[in-house]
């Protein structure tokens, strides 16, 4: 039903044919009818929803950056963990996130404006080690190899190690250690070995990010700088641990650097809220289901106009042909 309001102009829908308002402007387009969608397009669509759930997840994760991202990164994350997902050797329907490469993850900039790897001239590169996680950050100038913005007092670049499971519904930050930085110091080589047990059967997410104070506020905090322009952040390395890979417990080491490092290693889990990866695989699989029956039963109101024999669960089942009368 389509009405007329008091400027004449009509809204709603009438048979086939809509009426509605765009601003100044009047459209009448017809509804589209309507397509059947293949099995294989409902289980595509039902797993991309499954990685947009976990890409939320993520981005709570690292909710102290990425809450100054470009606006694209919820794009970038969902392709990053498409490949993820694709790349094993389960079919649609049997995986998840644990199933795939989380390689893929690697390199993924939280902001695009002010991306890691134009922000700190040097790299730094992480590694698993059999009692935990390794990171080395080559030496650089802080005034040269670094680019900070305006009325920066003190910065820190901070490395990161957490860990998820969405099979058993929680993620937890490992460890973190900051590296203070001032304009005009050499920071030396870094080497970060962080002795943390990883858990079994997690994804575990190694991560750099620069954060940048000015003046202190009127409680005598320093003042975040950091915002949609500036928050250089990336993921370094990204690793499945597989049940037999989990590292042994141990306390961390001092580094051998002269440089003053903050460190310091908690335990917390945090539960996973609304996480669907188990509810959307359920779907796919009664969704087959039902695919197969209604297959099953084309292929029988197939076979009963032209006559012959159809199969359904392995048995084949023939069909008597139809026998026309011809009247005398």
């Amino acid at each position: 039903m389509a009405v007329i309001d008091s400027r004449g102009r009509l809204h709603g829908k009438i048979g086939n044919v809509v009426y509605r308002t765009v601003g100044d402007m009047k459209i009448v387009q017809a509804r589209p009818a309507r397509v059947r969608q293949t099995l294989s397009t409902k289980e595509s669509a039902l797993e991309f929803g499954l990685i947009s759930n976990c890409g939320r997840i993520l981005r709570n994760l690292y909710s102290s950056f990425s809450s100054y991202s470009d606006g694209r990164l919820l794009n970038r994350m969902n392709v990053s963990l498409l490949k993820s997902l694709k790349d094993t050797e389960k079919k649609r329907g049997e995986r998840d996130l644990h199933d795939g490469n989380p390689k893929h993850l690697q390199g993924l900039q939280f902001n695009i404006n002010s991306p890691l790897t134009e922000v700190l001239a040097v790299r730094p590169q992480c590694s698993l080690t059999d009692g935990g996680m390794r990171v080395q950050v080559p030496s650089f100038n802080v005034s040269e190899d670094l680019q900070l913005p305006k009325h920066t007092k003190n910065a820190v670049l901070r490395l990161m190690v957490a860990a998820i499971s969405f099979r058993e519904g929680y993620y937890e930050y490992l460890d973190y250690m900051d590296i203070p930085l001032q304009y005009g110091k050499v920071i030396p080589e870094q080497e970060w070995l962080s002795e943390i047990v990883l858990p079994k059967g997690c994804i575990v997410l190694v991560s750099a990010s620069i954060h940048c104070f000015g003046i202190k506020g009127i409680d005598g905090e320093p003042l975040s700088l950091n915002g949609k322009e500036f928050c250089p952040a990336e993921i370094i390395g990204a690793y499945n641990i597989k049940e037999d890979e989990a590292g042994a417990t141990g306390e961390m080491e001092d580094d051998i650097t002269d440089e003053p490092l903050q460190k310091k290693t908690f335990y917390t889990r945090h539960r996973l809220i609304n996480y669907r990866g188990e509810e959307i695989l359920k779907e796919i699989a009664r969704k087959r289901k039902r695919d197969k029956k209604y297959q099953a039963q084309l292929a029988r109101k197939k076979t009963e106009k032209t006559g012959g024999e159809f199969s359904t669960d392995g048995m084949t089942i023939p069909i008597a042909e139809k026998v026309f009368y011809k009247r005398e």
